[in-house]
């Protein structure tokens, strides 16, 4: 598959999770391999009066282009299975659009090494690093 490919795949092969996170991937390359996406946190996921962004969902969106540059760079034929997933909340996240950008730190045979950060309007509001075992599918 051809990067454009890849771009439009995201599209029709959206999980439960991502639907909920309001993801979009939104650029994606395979050299250098990084990934753009977009998120809508919406007021559901807030505490503190609506206007927090409760941090398990930013974990999740830290993580979620994380495992979906590597399904992309694998032509979606390994199952990326975060092993631990470690966040830096920087600022607050607020309802609304955050872009989060991955990227590959190391690549193995069956691990991964990755790192995301995550932004809203030009502010950095939380990033991530993450070891993720890569489940060959067929």
């Amino acid at each position: 598959m051809n990067d454009q490919d890849t771009l439009q795949a995201f599209e029709s092969k959206k999980a439960p999770c991502t639907e909920t996170l309001g993801m979009k991937v939104i650029n994606y390359s395979s050299e250098p391999p990084s990934i753009e996406a977009e998120f809508d946190a919406r007021f559901e996921f807030t505490h503190s009066e609506g206007q927090v962004v409760q941090g398990g969902f930013v974990a999740g969106m830290l993580d979620a282009p994380m495992a979906h540059l590597l399904m992309g760079l694998f032509d979606f034929k390994v199952l990326p299975m975060t092993l631990d997933l470690n966040v830096s909340f920087l600022a607050p996240s607020k309802p609304g659009k955050l872009n989060c950008t991955a990227e590959v730190v190391q690549l193995g045979k069956s691990t991964a090494f990755m790192a995301s950060k995550l932004y809203q309007d030009d502010t950095l509001v939380a990033t991530s690093t993450s070891t993720v075992k890569l489940i060959a599918i067929d």
